[in-house]
């Protein structure tokens, strides 16, 4: 009997002491800070120029934040050759990014959306989809850590679902997958959504921080023009909760 009595004992240990190794193990580890970014920002449609605006403003915060101009390339519907924001440059420039294992990788793209098909690629007349994006980044990134900005009505898509959310993704979109976003005509220099994320970002604070600023942001922004709320959606994997905004 004491010989059963210590075999399930030291069973009982075991399995106390394995346990929680098992448990840690199954949990992605938080994504350290990376030591640099490699950017991708793309103005998709060309109807107003609030597009290129944001993205001429987007690559020059980055700057400002430390990230060279040679590790950000740039994509606009209005322009030629393999500048121009279309399905193939968009794919190069994917492939030309190059991230090192300690950098990260952030892709801005603005444009008009539509209801379940992604964001306007205007020179294609198409659209980029979710899970589009997602093999891009799939292919390019990996488990790096990365920050994706997709900015047009009904871009919620982007933030959910199987294919783009990942434990190593923050994503920010502009509107809920079934809501306009709003701003895109001749008397705005940006969006409301776009305008609101560059006057939110500050270095060193949370991505998932500076969400709620640009939410707080367009609701005021929305509630003064008498429009509906778009609703920006936020989703961050769990590896990703402590990123921070472009601080190593």
């Amino acid at each position: 009997m004491r010989s059963i009595l210590l075999a399930l004992a030291l069973g009982g240990l075991l399995v106390a002491c394995d346990t929680p190794a098992d448990v840690a193990s199954a949990k992605p580890r938080p994504a350290p800070q990376p030591e640099g970014w490699k950017a991708l920002l793309i103005a998709a449609d060309n109807q107003e120029p609030a597009f290129d605006n944001a993205v001429d403003a987007m690559a020059g915060r980055l700057e400002s934040f430390g990230v060279p101009a040679s590790d950000i390339s740039i994509l606009k519907a209005t322009a030629a050759g393999g500048h121009a924001a279309t399905r193939l440059n968009i794919r190069r420039a994917f492939a030309e990014l190059h991230p090192a294992s300690t950098d990260g990788c952030f892709i801005f793209i603005t444009s008009h959306g539509g209801e379940g098909r992604g964001l306007v690629l205007a020179r294609d007349r198409g659209f980029l989809s979710p899970g589009e994006l997602a093999g891009l980044l799939n292919s390019t990134c990996g488990d790096r850590p990365t920050v994706v900005i997709a900015s047009g009505c009904y871009s919620g898509s982007f933030a959910e679902g199987s294919a783009m959310p990942a434990a190593n993704r923050a994503i920010l979109t502009a509107a809920r997958d079934d809501r306009p976003s709003f701003g895109c005509n001749a008397g705005l220099r940006y969006t409301v959504f776009d305008q609101c994320v560059l006057d939110s970002m500050q270095r060193g604070i949370r991505w998932a921080d500076l969400m709620g600023r640009t939410r707080r942001c367009v609701s005021a922004r929305e509630r003064a023009m008498g429009a509906a709320a778009s609703d920006p959606q936020l989703s961050i994997g769990r590896a990703a909760r402590g990123l921070m905004v472009f601080t190593p």
